[in-house]
């Protein structure tokens, strides 16, 4: 899959990098400023997967999310974040795909990698 890592701590930024690297996919785009430049970087790359931190300046990530699906309908965003949950009601109506807490376990990644992933394939495949 080709992805975009947004997430305004740089190390955090780095780490996922190098996770998705490892697990075969490729790292599209990282961006370390904010939502709006999120937005931005999808219609230049238009990724498969985004991992988004929600709290970032210039457009949290909840922002971000609703502006991408608005323009960009199929987009699929996992919200990464330390400050909400999964159920909070500004999360889940969204329409992001997944969602990991901070400090998060990378085999929990794993598995939303592979699980997007899949679902990616099965949607290429049947476009062909």
């Amino acid at each position: 899959m080709r992805i975009l890592i947004a997430d305004d701590e740089q190390d955090l930024v780095d780490a996922l990098a190098a996770f998705v690297r490892e697990r075969g996919h490729q790292v599209v785009a990282t961006v370390t400023t904010g939502g709006l430049d999120v937005i931005h970087a999808y219609a230049r790359f238009q990724p498969d997967l985004v991992l988004m931190d929600i709290m970032m300046p210039k457009y949290n990530g909840l922002t971000a999310c609703l502006a991408l699906r608005s323009t960009h309908p199929g987009a699929k965003v996992v919200f990464v974040s330390g400050k909400f949950n999964a159920e909070h009601p500004f999360v889940s109506n969204t329409g992001a795909v997944g969602f990991l807490a901070k400090p998060f376990d990378f085999s929990k990644l794993d598995a939303i990698l592979e699980s997007q992933a899949a679902h990616t394939h099965t949607h290429a495949a049947e476009a062909a």
